[in-house]
């Protein structure tokens, strides 16, 4: 069974915000060069584009 948890964590970035927010909610699939030091993957699961409302993603993050 999935189990859905919530996590926190700080990564520097250099960019406005704006920017970072529109990367993440449009180009999560960059994610993973971004922020290598956090984010391992992310991949669609579900809905025929990144940028469709609905779309679900799977996240591959790196702990510790």
């Amino acid at each position: 069974m999935d189990q859905i948890k919530r996590m926190e964590c700080q990564v520097e970035i250099k960019s406005s915000a704006d920017k970072f927010f529109d990367a993440y909610k449009t180009k999560a699939q960059l994610m993973p060069k971004m922020a290598d030091q956090v984010v391992r993957n992310v991949k669609l699961l579900e809905g025929g584009d990144w940028n469709c409302e609905g779309s679900v993603r799977q996240w591959y993050m790196i702990i510790g």
